[in-house]
């Protein structure tokens, strides 16, 4: 257990607990431990964390030392709970590790991070669509990547960086196919940034509902897209959705926030749910179960997603060699149908 710090503890002071020098604490602690005896090193970072050492992460920058520390981009973190939960997974997975995080919520601060550290690597999650024109602001005179990257959950095709993602396509066909087993042949989603921000952000999405109706003989036409970017946004866009395609019986939602908030005003409308409108959420997050009627929603395993994309991260951080050097590691996970009572066949006509 760590000591209680009564002043700032040093390197001098842990070295001199240690009975070794400064540097070679110094090198213990960071990305050059492989020039330290391993069980001196082992040492060094036991004392230390038992002495309450915190690594001036700063200074060491400025003295432009690489960093036992990996930076995390994600924007927008409270829109939603998978991505908190996410950002949560992935911050404890890296520390558990034996690392240290720098957290970035802008795309601006990320790009500062990265030309202002050497950095042992870089986690993005769910990055917009601008992210991969210009990922490390070297339009901006940032300095040119060499960190090695991997992203995690990405909306968008990219053949550049390591990414570990939920099979988007895949899950969507399971939430189309579901409503479409049901009866319900027409469709819409519900979700997403508007076109003109992000033009490219529900192609996959899109591509998997379509290839599903036109399985089933049904035209890509009967597909309509409303983007809905928060839950406090659903029910107005809900309302947009039913306006331009009344005849829609069967609504997938980005996630369950959205999905909940566009049940809520489905019966302010008069819509009986899932009488009258059939709805499917996504993340599984905790009140889908016990919201009235509970959400069918689609399950992404949060964990393995994250300490596969860290598996991934780190081996390239062994091979010190970063991915778009090369062909990068893609994978997709799939995600599980939790089928609840907010889905049933379509009413009669």
């Amino acid at each position: 257990m760590p000591e209680r710090r009564t002043k700032d503890v040093t390197l001098r002071d842990v070295a001199k607990r240690v009975g070794v020098s400064a540097m070679t604490v110094s090198r213990a602690l960071s990305a050059s431990d492989i020039l330290v005896n391993p069980e001196t090193a082992k040492l060094c970072r036991q004392v230390a964390e038992e002495m309450g050492y915190i690594p001036n992460l700063m200074a060491r920058g400025l003295r432009g030392e690489k960093l036992n520390t990996i930076v995390m981009f994600a924007e927008f973190i409270s829109s939603h709970h998978y991505l908190a939960e996410l950002v949560d997974v992935v911050s404890r997975a890296i520390e558990h590790r034996k690392l240290s995080v720098i957290s970035c919520q802008s795309i601006g601060s990320f790009h500062k991070a990265m030309g202002s550290f050497k950095l042992a690597g870089a986690v993005v999650i769910a990055p917009p669509e601008s992210f991969f024109a210009d990922p490390f602001g070297q339009s901006r005179g940032r300095a040119k990547h060499g960190e090695p990257l991997v992203i995690i959950h990405s909306a968008f095709e990219q053949d550049r960086f390591n990414e570990v993602s939920p099979d988007i396509v895949g899950f969507t066909r399971q939430a189309a196919g579901h409503l479409l087993d049901l009866g319900h042949q027409h469709l819409g989603f519900l979700g997403g940034a508007r076109p003109e921000d992000e033009r490219h952000w529900f192609d996959l999405r899109r591509g998997g509902i379509e290839e599903t109706l036109r399985g089933r003989g049904l035209p890509p036409s009967n597909l309509w897209h409303q983007p809905c970017p928060d839950a406090d946004l659903a029910p107005t866009s809900l309302q947009q959705l039913l306006t331009r395609a009344p005849e829609t019986t069967g609504i997938m939602c980005i996630n369950d926030e959205i999905a909940i908030a566009a049940m809520a005003g489905a019966r302010k409308m008069g819509r009986r749910v899932p009488q009258d409108l059939s709805f499917v959420g996504c993340n599984d997050v905790q009140l889908a179960r016990f919201f009235e009627p509970p959400i069918t929603t689609l399950k992404i395993d949060i964990r393995s997603m994250v300490e596969t994309a860290l598996d991934v991260l780190f081996d390239e951080m062994r091979e010190r060699q970063p991915a778009a050097a090369g062909k990068p590691v893609k994978l997709k996970l799939p995600a599980r149908l939790i089928v609840r009572e907010s889905t049933v066949p379509p009413p009669t006509r």
